[in-house]
């Protein structure tokens, strides 16, 4: 199987769990169905994280250009390389050539400026009109625009922004269809040597069929959290470090599924650690975390708590609880 159909093969039968748990009980008024589904909203959340601190040097793309297609002819449509990462984030895995049909995907600038060659252009605009067919005869569509603009792009890691404007990608294969939009922004902003703030204003909303079942479900976020760079020695801040939401003063997320809407918290706890240096490989640098938890926390109006939890234990390697109970 190759690896595109791997990574596809997981995100079905996730999908596939999600479908299958809908006639759970709930526990708190959050279902195993619920709870599945908010997790991978969430997990998409670390993601799209990962895209944020992942490796954007010209050398890690040329690397990666010789693994697979998707860098190599991304950097034939033009994208900066910044935004290939978030396309990954999503799951797109697999771009078509520059000269294929039904396939429009234009930046403005043309040729962006990155003074700082951080892989963040000083200011730029993709705009996607794509839809075609990759390896294992999965189809791919993707719609909308992502906005990159450098804070200083005279200086590397100065920090960046990220705006999406009904930025939509499909991929659909055998039995399967997964749909993510995102709508809205984030950004990382150096404060010092050592600290980073990161503001998320976004809302990540995906709609999956398995088998003929579908659901949909919708987070926005509204966060602002601190990343603090490991003291390593090296000259990359963004290599490893750790990420705090305080359960003091939490983030606030709106979950909507099914006709419900929820508010919920979330905060880490313990902070969580990001360590591309130690976890990285092609396919998985998007989730380096190896250890710390987010907990997202509901109380229903009967006063009812229910609390997700993801928590690492190891390089992307983690585990989903609801109310201390697996979530599975």
């Amino acid at each position: 199987m190759s690896r595109y159909l791997r990574q596809l093969a997981g995100l079905a039968l996730m999908g596939l769990l999600a479908a299958c748990g809908a006639s759970s009980q709930t526990s708190g008024n959050f279902s195993q169905s619920d709870a599945l589904a908010l997790a991978e909203a969430a997990q998409g959340d670390l993601q799209l994280t990962g895209a944020m601190l992942g490796d954007a040097s010209s050398t890690a793309f040329s690397a990666q250009g010789q693994a697979d297609s998707l860098e190599a002819n991304a950097q034939a449509w033009g994208l900066p390389r910044r935004n290939v990462l978030i396309l990954r984030a999503v799951g797109i895995m697999y771009l078509p050539l520059a000269s294929s049909a039904n396939c429009s995907i234009n930046t403005t600038p043309s040729t962006p400026t990155d003074t700082d060659n951080d892989g963040v252009p000083a200011s730029a605009t993709t705009t996607y009109n794509c839809s075609y067919t990759g390896p294992g005869n999965t189809s791919y569509s993707l719609k909308g625009s992502i906005a990159l603009q450098d804070t200083n792009d005279n200086q590397p890691y100065s920090g960046y922004s990220v705006a999406f404007d009904r930025f939509a990608s499909r991929l659909a294969g055998n039995n399967f269809a997964i749909e993510r939009t995102l709508q809205g922004s984030y950004s990382i902003d150096k404060q010092d040597a050592t600290l980073f703030k990161i503001t998320k204003n976004y809302t990540h909303t995906v709609t999956k069929t398995v088998f003929n079942n579908t659901y949909t479900g919708s987070l926005a976020f509204n966060v602002s959290k601190t990343y603090a760079p490991d003291n390593d020695g090296n000259s990359d801040p963004w290599d490893a470090g750790t990420f705090t939401v305080d359960k003091a003063s939490p983030g606030s997320a709106t979950w909507t599924r099914n006709n419900n809407t929820r508010n919920l918290i979330w905060y880490t706890d313990p902070t969580l650690h990001w360590n591309r240096t130690v976890c990285q490989n092609p396919l998985g640098r998007l989730m380096n975390f190896d250890s710390g938890a987010k907990e997202f926390v509901y109380i229903n109006p009967a006063g009812e708590k229910s609390t997700l939890r993801i928590e690492f234990s190891g390089c992307g390697q983690f585990s989903v609880t609801l109310n201390g109970q697996p979530v599975e």
